[in-house]
C-alpha cells in the first residue's frame, strides 16, 4: 500500500495476465500443498455447501439456503469466495435467512457494500445531502493519479464485523468452532496464489475474499496484499474435497455456463466485461457422483445488479426447487449428519475490554482514536458497538477504515487489537458542468486530513464559471471523543452574477462580491444522520447592478447569527436521493450598515417514494421567508434542491419564495436513470401570491461513474428559452 503505483500496475497486470494467457494457464489454482495445517473440527460425513463468486448474482445463495432449510437440510461446512463468503460468513455465523433476505433487498445494501467517502461539509450544495465522490486524484506523487480503488469498504467490513462479532469472540477466532464451520478464499495480489482462510479476523477475510480490483482498495493481512479470491478459484470444491468430504452441494452463479454474447458498445461495458472475465477459467470443477451442482441462470443480471436482488432470489429458489429430488437423495446418503435445524444466533453480551492495541494509525494518535472510538481499557460494552461507531466515523472521512479483532480471555473479557488507518494523503478533487447558455464551470478542491495528528479535515477549493467564482478554506475539527460535537471555521471570497429576466429574456445583472468568516459549532448523529449547525458570520457584502447602479445597495458589513438543522443521506447513486429535511434561521446583528436589522428563514424537505418496478418518483418542496427589509444579497434564491425546472438557481431573488418539484425516475439499473421533472413556484417582495405561479420541465439521463455522478439534460420554463446542460459530479 506504499506504493500505489506499483499496485495499480500489478492489478493491471493481473487482469490482462488472465486474459492473454488463459488458453495455456492452469484453470484452477491447486491448494497449497501444506494445508490445512491443522486437522479441521468438523464432521465430514454430512455435506458441504460451496458458495461461487458472482457479484450481485451471489444474492441467489440465500435463496438456496432457504430450500436446504425446508428439506430440513444442514451443511456441515460452508466454504464461498467472494459475494459467497459474504452470505456464507453470516448464515455460519448465525444470521438467519430471513435476515438475509431482508438485506438483500435493502435499497441501502449499495451503500454498504461501496461505501464511497464524503465530507463533512458539502462540496456543491445537494442540501439535503452530502454530495457524491468526485474524480479525486492522489498528490502525494507526480503526476497526480487515482488511487488503486474508490473505496476501503468500511461499511462492507463493519457490516460483516457488527453481525459475526459475538460467534467469532464465542469461536475463540477459529471458524470451526462458528455454529456451522466456516472457510473463505481469497489471491494473494503479489503471488498470484490462493489463500485459505480458516481463523483470525472473519470480517477481514470475508472483505479480502470480496475485494474487486480497481472498486475496493487491496486488504492487507498477515503480510499478504490480498484481493478477490475469483481470481484463483471461483467455485472452490477443492477446499471441501482436501478436509475430507465425499458429499458436496455446489451452488455456481458465474453464468459461465451461460456465456454474455452482447457485444461491449462502451468503456463502462468493457470495463465490466473484462471484470467478469476472471470467473471463465477458475470455474474448471469436477462434479462427482455423490455431488449436486445448482447452475443459477441468471445471464441477464451483472456483477453490480444489486437493484435486482427480488428477482435474482427467485431465479435462485426455482433453481433449488428444480433439483429438489437430487437433494432429498444427498440428504438421505448423508443420514443424521446432514440434518438439523439453522444455525442459531449467538446471544450479544457485554464484555470487558482488558487490554487494547492499535496498529496501523499514521499521523493521529492513539489516545485520539480510543476518545473517538469511546472505548478504553476496562470498559465493558458490546461488541457490535465499536463496529457501528466504526462506520460512524469513517463517514467524517478522517478514516480510511477501522477493523477490530477481539481476542477472548475468559467467557466476559476480551484482549482488543484495533486495525485503524487514518487518511494522511492530500487530495485534488475536480468537477465540472456546461451549461449552454452560462459556458463551462469547474471546480477543484485540496483535502488534507488529520495533517496536525489530529481527528480534523482542511479543505481549500476553487470554483469559476462566469456565473459564479469562489474561493474558500475550511478547518473541520472535532472538539469530543467521539466526533459528535465539532468546530468549523471557513473563509471565503464569492462574486456571483445572477440574472434578471423579462419574457425570456436577461435585461440586466446583479453583481454580489461577499467575503466572510464564519465560524459553526456542529452536533451530528451519524447514527440518524442529522446535523445542527449553530454559529455566526462576519464579514462585507457589496451588491449593484452591473447596467446602473442602485442607490443604498453599496457596501455593507455583514454580521450574522445562524442555526441550520438537516438530515442528510449519502447520495449513491444519483438516481435514489435519500430522505432529507433542511430548517434554517439566519439573523443579522450589530452594524447592519444602512439596512435595520433583518432576518431569514427557510424550509424544504425531499421525500422519494419506493419503487413501483422500475418508477420511483421523488418529491422536493420548500419556502424562505424573510423581512421586508433584508439585503438583496441575502435574499431567498429560486434553488432548493436543484432548483425549479427551468431555471437556474439563481435566476429569481426574492424576499418571499415557494417551490415544490416532482420527478418521475425510471431505473434502468443502480446505476443509470431516466429522469422527467415538473415544477411550480410562487415569489414576492410581501407576499407569495404578488405573483402568478411560474411552471418548468426538464428531462435527464443521469448515470454513476467512476468519475462520480454524470447528467446530461434539458430544462425549460415559461418566460425561459430552454438550455441544455452537462454535469460531471453534482450540480454546483
Amino acid at each position: 500500500m506504499k506504493k500505489p503505483n506499483s499496485l495499480f500496475v500489478a492489478i493491471v497486470f493481473l487482469l490482462l495476465n488472465l486474459v492473454l494467457s488463459s488458453g495455456t494457464s492452469q484453470a484452477v489454482q491447486p491448494l497449497p500443498l501444506d494445508w490445512p495445517l491443522r486437522p479441521a473440527n468438523v464432521d465430514t460425513s454430512g455435506f458441504a455447501l460451496v458458495l461461487g463468486g458472482g457479484g450481485a448474482r451471489g444474492i441467489a445463495h440465500i435463496a438456496i439456503l432457504e430450500v436446504l432449510e425446508e428439506l430440513n437440510m444442514r451443511p456441515s461446512l460452508i466454504v464461498g469466495t467472494s459475494m459467497g463468503s459474504v452470505v456464507g460468513s453470516l448464515y455460519a455465523s448465525g444470521t438467519s435467512t430471513s435476515e438475509l433476505r431482508a438485506l438483500a433487498v435493502d435499497p441501502d445494501l449499495r451503500h454498504l457494500l461501496v461505501e464511497v467517502k464524503t465530507p463533512l461539509a458539502d462540496m456543491q450544495g445537494h442540501w439535503w445531502g452530502q454530495s457524491p465522490h468526485q474524480l479525486s486524484l492522489q498528490i502525494s506523487q507526480w503526476p497526480p493519479i487515482p488511487d488503486t480503488g474508490f473505496t476501503y469498504g468500511q461499511g462492507f467490513e463493519s457490516l460483516i464485523g457488527t453481525k459475526t462479532a459475538d460467534a467469532l469472540f464465542k469461536a475463540d477466532n477459529n471458524f470451526d468452532h462458528l455454529p456451522i464451520p466456516f472457510r473463505c478464499t481469497s489471491t494473494n495480489l503479489l503471488q498470484y496464489s490462493l489463500v485459505i482462510h480458516d481463523e483470525g479476523p472473519l470480517p477481514l477475510a470475508v472483505k479480502a475474499s470480496s475485494t474487486i480490483p480497481l472498486v475496493f482498495m487491496p486488504v492487507e493481512l498477515d503480510g499478504r496484499l490480498l484481493v478477490d479470491g475469483g481470481f484463483m478459484d471461483n467455485l472452490p470444491v477443492q477446499v471441501a474435497h482436501r478436509l475430507g468430504f465425499k458429499r458436496v452441494v455446489m451452488v455456481d452463479v458465474s453464468n459461465v455456463h451461460l456465456p454474455d454474447k452482447k457485444v461491449p458498445e462502451n468503456l463502462y461495458e468493457m470495463w465490466i466485461k473484462v471484470a467478469e472475465l476472471y470467473t471463465v477459467f477458475p470455474n474448471d470443477f469436477k462434479v462427482g457422483e455423490n455431488d449436486v451442482l445448482l447452475q443459477v441462470p441468471l445471464e441477464p443480471y451483472r456483477s453490480m445488479s444489486l437493484d435486482s436482488s427480488q428477482e435474482i432470489l427467485n431465479v435462485g429458489r426455482q433453481t433449488a426447487l428444480q433439483q429438489r429430488e437430487q437433494l432429498l437423495a444427498l440428504r438421505d446418503a448423508c443420514g443424521p449428519a446432514a440434518l438439523g435445524s439453522p444455525p442459531q444466533k449467538v446471544a450479544s453480551a457485554n464484555v470487558t475490554f482488558r487490554n487494547i492495541e492499535v496498529v496501523g494509525l499514521l499521523r493521529m494518535s492513539e489516545d485520539r482514536l480510543l476518545n473517538r472510538l469511546q472505548m478504553h481499557e476496562g470498559d465493558t460494552q458490546s461488541l457490535r458497538q465499536p463496529w457501528e461507531k466504526a462506520a460512524w466515523l469513517t463517514k467524517e472521512g478522517s478514516f480510511h477504515s477501522i477493523g477490530f479483532e477481539y481476542i477472548p480471555v475468559s467467557n466476559d473479557t476480551t484482549d482488543v487489537i484495533i486495525h485503524a488507518r487514518d487518511e494522511t494523503e492530500p487530495r485534488l478533487e475536480l468537477a465540472a458542468s456546461i451549461v449552454t447558455d452560462e459556458g463551462a464551470a469547474g471546480l477543484a478542491r485540496l483535502r488534507f486530513e488529520n495533517m496536525l495528528g489530529r481527528a480534523g479535515t482542511s479543505l481549500v477549493s476553487f470554483q469559476y464559471s462566469d456565473r459564479l467564482t469562489r474561493a474558500k478554506a475550511m478547518v473541520t475539527q472535532s472538539l469530543n471523543g467521539a466526533g459528535w460535537l465539532g468546530l468549523n471555521t471557513a473563509f471565503q471570497w464569492q462574486r456571483e452574477k445572477p440574472g434578471l429576466y423579462e419574457n425570456g429574456h436577461e435585461i440586466d445583472n446583479y453583481v454580489f462580491r461577499h467575503t466572510q468568516f464564519t465560524i459553526d459549532l456542529v452536533l451530528r448523529s451519524f447514527r440518524y444522520n442529522w446535523s445542527l449547525y449553530a454559529g455566526a458570520n462576519a464579514g462585507q457584502s457589496n451588491a449593484y447592478l452591473e447596467s446602473r447602479s442602485i442607490a443604498g445597495t453599496g457596501t455593507q458589513p455583514v454580521q450574522t447569527w445562524h442555526l441550520n438543522l438537516e438530515s442528510h443521506g449519502r447520495d449513491l447513486p444519483v438516481a435514489r436521493h435519500r430522505q432529507g429535511v433542511k430548517i434554517r434561521f439566519l439573523k443579522s446583528f450589530g452594524d447592519t450598515g444602512n439596512s435595520p436589522a433583518w432576518w431569514r428563514g427557510e424550509v424544504g424537505f425531499v421525500q422519494p417514494w419506493e419503487r413501483w418496478k422500475s418508477w420511483r418518483p421523488v418529491l422536493a418542496a420548500g419556502a424562505v421567508f424573510s423581512s421586508d427589509d433584508i439585503p438583496v444579497i441575502h435574499q431567498g434564491r429560486a434553488g432548493g434542491p436543484r432548483g425549479w425546472a427551468g431555471l437556474h438557481k439563481d435566476e429569481i431573488i426574492a424576499p418571499q419564495l415557494a417551490w415544490s418539484r416532482l420527478a418521475l425516475q425510471y431505473l434502468f439499473s443502480g446505476a443509470i436513470h431516466l429522469e422527467v421533472a415538473g415544477s411550480a413556484g410562487w415569489h414576492g417582495q410581501e407576499k407569495l401570491t404578488e405573483s402568478k405561479p411560474l411552471f418548468g420541465g426538464s428531462i435527464e439521463m443521469g448515470a454513476e461513474s467512476l468519475l462520480g455522478p454524470v447528467r446530461l439534460g434539458y430544462s425549460l420554463a415559461q418566460q425561459r428559452v430552454g438550455f441544455v446542460y452537462v454535469q460531471i459530479g453534482s450540480r454546483f
